[in-house]
This record gives structure tokens, C-alpha cells and sequence, in this order.
């Protein structure tokens, strides 16, 4: 249970600093929309998606191997100084391979693959921060491997500070100078963040109590790097590199449709820059708490604690499909004054009906990633990316020339559903967990159905919903948990006994009964 406990504390630290940081991140985007428009955040979309791919095969898969080794080192009683050590040495090298061939291929990439000119200076720009990201993915692991999160998230909002404080002044220095240049702004303020945030890392690592010195690394630690991190990588690597085609042709794809070039980074611009970072805000508590499961699980695994590992993953799933299915809810119900509030428009609130019910797909399948990675299965998880980002690809070349926005939104449905079904295939072919589809899925959906469905009638009816404000919002939202909390409970979907765990994890409750199945974890 103090392990447990110890999960719990650090993913809400973890949590509370995501959310912090994207609710910065939305406010940031906003106004950067506001500012450089939405043909220019269509443009910004289309360097980042370069970007992603370099720094995804930069990192090498890096940070999972460095979370994984830090925490088998720890639990078999070894310091982690000398496999860390490797870990950023990897990460040095796959990064400024990757930077030089982004450096040198810029021109390249932006004529043939990007078709904008525009995108050759910002690219070249990013390429310079790709080996501190590397490197800084080293001791992310280390920091998350050995529990220390308080500091790990002192230097993220640190570093996201400095990202603002530098694209701020930048733009106002080069966006009268037209979109090329407002992008080359945000992009010199992202790399400057990146050195400031890898050099505070390696200052708070170095220093860290003296506990942790760095050693020269042996014969065979590259070995069980790259045999944790070249599936990881290759898997994500080929999903980036076929995500970035993907993205490529979206806008080529609808201005095939009949689109102006345009209105095609415009309809872009708003799926990929506004309504993903509002529908995927809240997921911030499911990638801290599964970034979290790799060492905990990891740990288990090398100690061979069975039961432990099929504890916490039912705990961890039944969390996961309560927590999706109420956001799904709530943004559908919510989405018109979710637009009108973050974004100060409505032309966001039609997609994020649309791709409301998406969000237990998205949110189940960040969590099952991160167990089966804790599980030694990253090659599972590379093969089902790269089926699923292939498929993409497909679809969007065939469906979007044709059916334009409709297909765009099919092409994410179906891709999000198959890469959701084979991972959970696969966790039930590694562990003991199921999903009981009654409890733990229709009624949880007919449970939020009610609920928001009955706090919109009040609030038509009080005339609320006519111009939502902040709080008036807030306040529906928090009504609509409320009420979906207790027909969960009321439909025995939260039992008594879960609600003991939860407050034996907190602390609260001073009788912890001990479970047959190994609650030691």
C-alpha cells in the first residue's frame, strides 16, 4: 500500500503540474492564434509534425530505457549513476544524427514533402534543439524512475516559462514581418527552452544529494539500452514518420476536395491546433499516472510480483474508463460553451461534438501503452503504432479528396479504435485483468448520459446555457460529476470498497484491509 500510495501522491503532483502547464499551454495557443491567425497556426501544425518525427528518433526511445533500467537497478539493490550516464551518451548521439540530417535536409523537406518554402528556417531553427530534448529524455527517466518528481516538475515549469517569456518577445519583435517570420519566432523560442530546461536537468542531477555520481558506463549497458529502446523507437519512429505523411496530405487532401489552400490550413489549423489540445487537456492525470506504472511495474516484474502488477492494472484500468468516459460526456454536452470560453469563438464546438465520444478510446489506449511498456512489451506496441499509423496514411490519401472533413473524421476513428483494440488484446494475453463491458462501460456511459443531459435542462431552464461564463460552467461541470459519481455509486459501479481503497491510499482511512491478491504493492 505504500508503494501505492507513494503512485498516487506523485501522479497527482505530476497531475497538477500538466494541468498547469496545459492550461498554459491552451491559453498560450489562444493567443498565439489570436495573433498570427489560423492559416498561421496551420503552418506552425506543419513544421511541428516534423518536428515531432526528429525529436521522436532523436530521443531513440531513450527516456523508457532510462525509466526502466534506473528502476530495475534500484529494486536489485545497484545505483543507477553509471546506466543513466549511458542513457544521455545514447541520447547525445541519436540526436545530433538527427539534427544534422534536419539541418542539412531542411530545403529538401520543405519543397518536396512540406510544398512551402516558408518552413526551411524554422525547421533548421528546431533541428538545433533536438540533442538537448535527447539527453533531457535521459534524465527525465532517471528523475521518474527514482520517485523524485517534485523536481523533475520544478524544471518543466521552468522551462515552459522560458518557452513563453521568449516566444512573447520574439513575436513582437518579427510578426510584423509576415507568418514566415512569426513562426520562426515560436520555433527560437522553443529551442531556447529546450538547452535552459536539458542544462538545469544535468545541474540537478549532478548535484542530487551526491547520492547518484556519474560513472563511467561498462561493457553490455548499451546492449540492454538498445533492447529496450530501439523497439520503442522504431515503433515510434515509424508511426512519426508515417503520422508526418499523414499530415502532409490532410491539407493537400482537402484542398483536392475543393478547398482553397488557405481554408485548408484553416480547417487544419482547428482540428490539430484547437480542438485535440481542449479535447486531450484533462488527459494530463492518465500520461502522468502511466508514466508513472513503467518502473512501478517494471520493479514488480524483476522481483516476479505477479499478483501485484494484476492488482494495480485493474485498479489502474477501472480509473481510467470512469475518468474518460465522464470527460466525453461532459465536453459533448459542453462543447458550445467550452469553445465560446477557451477560444472566444464557436468554430471549434462542432468538432468537439464530433470527436467527444472519441475520448475513452484515446484516454484507455495512453494507459494500456504505458503498462505494456512497464511489461517488457514495447515491441507489441511498436507493431500496433505502425499498423495504425500505415492505415492513416492510407485513408487519408484515399477518403479526404473525396469526402473531405467527413473522411478526416473517420480516418481518426477507425485508426484510434484499432490501435485500442490490439493493445488491450495484448494486455489481456500478459495479465489476468478483463472489463466487465456491463459495469464498467455501459453503465458508466448511461450514468453520464443522465447526468449532463439533466444539468443542461436546469440550466436552459434558469438560462444559464444562454452566454456560459467561467463560473457558471465551472459550476455545471462540477454538478454533472456530482450527479454521475452517484448513480455510479447508486448503480454499485463505485462499491464501498473501492471508495476504502481510495481513502486508505489517501491516508484517511486508518483501517487498511489487506488484499488476497497482493496489496503490498
Amino acid at each position: 500500500m505504500k508503494n501505492v500510495r507513494k503512485i498516487l501522491m506523485n501522479t497527482l503532483l505530476l497531475t497538477g503540474v500538466s494541468f498547469m502547464m496545459q492550461t498554459v499551454n491552451v491559453s498560450f495557443n489562444v493567443w498565439l492564434t489570436n495573433r498570427i491567425g489560423a492559416a498561421g497556426t496551420g503552418l506552425f501544425q506543419l513544421i511541428t509534425t516534423v518536428y515531432g518525427l526528429s525529436i521522436t528518433l532523436g530521443c531513440g526511445g531513450v527516456r523508457l530505457a532510462s525509466t526502466r533500467l534506473a528502476a530495475e537497478a534500484e529494486a536489485e539493490g545497484e545505483k543507477p549513476g553509471r546506466i543513466i550516464k549511458s542513457c544521455v551518451r545514447y541520447g547525445l548521439s541519436t540526436g545530433c544524427f538527427i539534427a544534422l540530417t534536419v539541418l542539412f535536409g531542411a530545403q529538401l523537406i520543405s519543397t518536396l514533402w512540406l510544398e512551402d518554402a516558408r518552413c526551411v528556417v524554422p525547421l533548421r531553427i528546431l533541428a538545433l534543439s533536438v540533442p538537448f530534448v535527447a539527453m533531457s529524455s535521459a534524465l527525465g527517466g532517471y528523475f521518474t524512475a527514482m520517485r523524485k518528481i517534485a523536481r523533475f516538475s520544478s524544471i518543466r515549469i521552468l522551462e515552459q516559462t522560458v518557452k513563453i517569456v521568449s516566444v512573447v518577445l520574439l513575436l513582437g519583435w518579427l510578426l510584423p514581418l509576415g507568418t514566415a517570420y512569426s513562426c520562426i519566432a515560436i520555433v527560437m523560442g522553443i529551442t531556447i527552452s529546450e538547452a535552459f530546461s536539458f542544462i538545469c536537468l544535468y545541474i540537478l542531477y549532478i548535484t542530487d544529494n551526491g547520492s547518484y555520481k556519474i560513472k563511467k558506463p561498462k561493457k553490455g549497458d548499451y546492449k540492454k539500452i538498445t533492447h529496450i529502446a530501439v523497439p520503442d523507437v522504431s515503433g515510434a519512429g515509424a508511426r512519426s514518420v508515417l503520422l508526418t505523411i499523414e499530415h502532409i496530405l490532410i491539407p493537400s487532401g482537402f484542398r483536392k476536395s475543393g478547398s482553397s489552400a488557405e481554408q485548408s490550413l484553416a480547417v487544419y489549423g482547428t482540428i490539430h491546433g484547437m480542438v485535440f489540445p481542449l479535447l486531450l487537456y484533462p488527459s494530463a492525470i492518465l500520461t502522468s499516472l502511466s508514466g508513472l506504472l513503467v518502473p512501478e511495474i517494471a520493479e514488480c516484474r524483476s522481483k516476479g510480483f505477479e499478483n501485484q502488477i494484476n492488482y494495480v492494472i485493474k485498479r489502474v484500468m477501472k480509473i481510467t474508463l470512469i475518468f474518460s468516459i465522464a470527460v466525453s460526456g461532459i465536453m459533448y454536452a459542453f462543447a458550445g460553451g467550452l469553445s465560446q470560453l477557451v477560444y472566444n469563438n464557436s468554430d471549434s464546438m462542432f468538432f468537439i461534438k464530433l470527436l467527444a465520444p472519441l475520448i475513452p478510446v484515446m484516454y484507455c489506449d495512453m494507459t494500456v501503452d504505458g503498462i505494456l511498456k512497464g511489461l517488457d512489451q514495447q515491441y507489441y506496441t511498436m507493431k500496433y503504432n505502425i499498423i495504425d499509423s500505415a492505415l492513416c496514411v492510407v485513408l487519408v490519401y484515399f477518403l479526404l479528396p473525396r469526402y473531405s472533413v467527413r473522411g478526416y473524421v473517420f480516418v481518426l476513428f477507425a485508426s484510434e479504435i484499432i490501435n485500442f483494440f490490439l493493445s488491450v488484446r495484448r494486455l489481456t494475453i500478459v495479465s489476468t485483468v478483463t472489463v466487465n463491458p456491463v459495469y464498467d462501460i455501459l453503465i458508466p456511459i448511461a450514468c453520464i448520459f443522465c447526468s449532463v443531459s439533466g444539468v443542461s435542462v436546469l440550466a436552459e431552464i434558469t438560462g444559464i446555457s444562454a452566454a456560459f461564463s467561467v463560473f457558471s460552467l465551472t459550476l455545471c461541470i462540477i454538478a454533472s460529476l456530482a450527479a454521475y459519481f452517484a448513480l455510479m455509486y447508486m448503480f454499485s459501479c463505485i462499491k464501498d470498497e473501492d471508495i476504502s481503497w481510495f481513502l486508505s491510499v489517501l491516508g484517511i482511512n486508518g483501517r487498511t484491509k489487506k488484499l488476497r491478491t497482493g496489496t503490498a504493492f
